[in-house]
């Protein structure tokens, strides 16, 4: 009887294989998981600007003045909302 030195290589195989997958799938979890907190962030930021006073339809200095002012206001609450920090870590771990 002869026997084939490849006698265990589909195991070796079926590892790589498993393990292409766990990775693949780690990643694909934590893009779905930042996707997930970008968007909550965004909607909080939404909801927070729906809180601002803006004038439907500007006529005049004051009216323009008082949309200005809303959209400052908006900026920086969306601004403090904003946090890079949690993708300034996730592209330093990856390099």
């Amino acid at each position: 009887m002869k026997r084939s030195s490849q006698s265990g290589s589909h195991v070796i195989a079926l590892a790589m294989v498993l393990v292409f997958v766990g990775v693949v799938g780690f990643a694909g979890y934590r893009v779905w998981q930042g996707a997930q907190s970008l968007s909550d962030t965004a909607s909080n930021a939404a909801k927070s600007a729906e809180n601002v006073a803006a004038p439907s339809k500007i006529t005049n200095a004051a009216t323009l003045n008082q949309a200005s002012s809303a959209l400052d206001s908006a900026s920086s609450q969306l601004n403090s909302n904003l946090d890079d920090s949690a993708l300034n870590s996730d592209l330093n771990s990856l390099l």
